[in-house]
């Protein structure tokens, strides 16, 4: 019996010992992920402040898109609003062929980024087609890019979300 506790306690101290000669995994250097090539350059919200029933909201969206584009791919951007209670939601799409875009940008300008404007608009109203109350809304957008599958679109590549806020009042 103390020959097993002998054994053991000399084969923990050999091990702690090991331990800290060599580094731990949390003290690793940490590889650092690289950004996206898809990237959302601006969102403008016109008009400031928005009056419901008057004009819709315009979203005007520009995407840089990466140097290499497929032919066959789609630009899909999705914004969605929410209200401070996160209780009313509305999420706005727009999917497009960035084919004809793509094959325009080839003039030998690869430092300059092919950049395409979406244009959202949103009529006031929440995810039940019911007019929302006055307040401070957020918005969220989010671009991505798809490619043909066997059973539909994948995603090939995904921007980072674009946060902001924008006003709602009634007159």
């Amino acid at each position: 019996m103390m020959r097993t506790v002998a054994v053991a306690l000399a084969i923990s101290v050999g091990l702690l010992a090991t331990s800290l000669d060599a580094p731990s995994h949390a003290a690793s250097a940490k590889v650092k992920g690289k950004f996206p090539d898809l990237k959302i350059l601006s969102v403008e919200a016109t008009p400031m402040p928005f009056f419901l029933n008057e004009h819709p909201l315009t979203l005007t969206i520009t995407v840089a898109l990466p140097k290499s584009v497929p032919g066959d791919a789609l630009l899909d951007v999705s914004t969605l609003i929410t209200s401070p209670s996160k209780t009313s939601f509305r999420l706005l799409t727009n999917r497009q062929n960035v084919a004809g875009n793509a094959a325009a940008g080839a003039d030998g300008a690869k430092s300059i980024p092919l950049q395409v404007q979406v244009m959202q608009m949103w009529d006031g109203t929440d995810h039940t087609r019911r007019m929302v109350a006055d307040g401070l809304y957020d918005y969220q957008v989010q671009a991505k890019l798809l490619v043909p599958g066997k059973n539909g679109p994948l995603m090939r590549e995904a921007s980072l979300k674009k946060r902001g806020k924008f006003e709602v009042r009634t007159r």
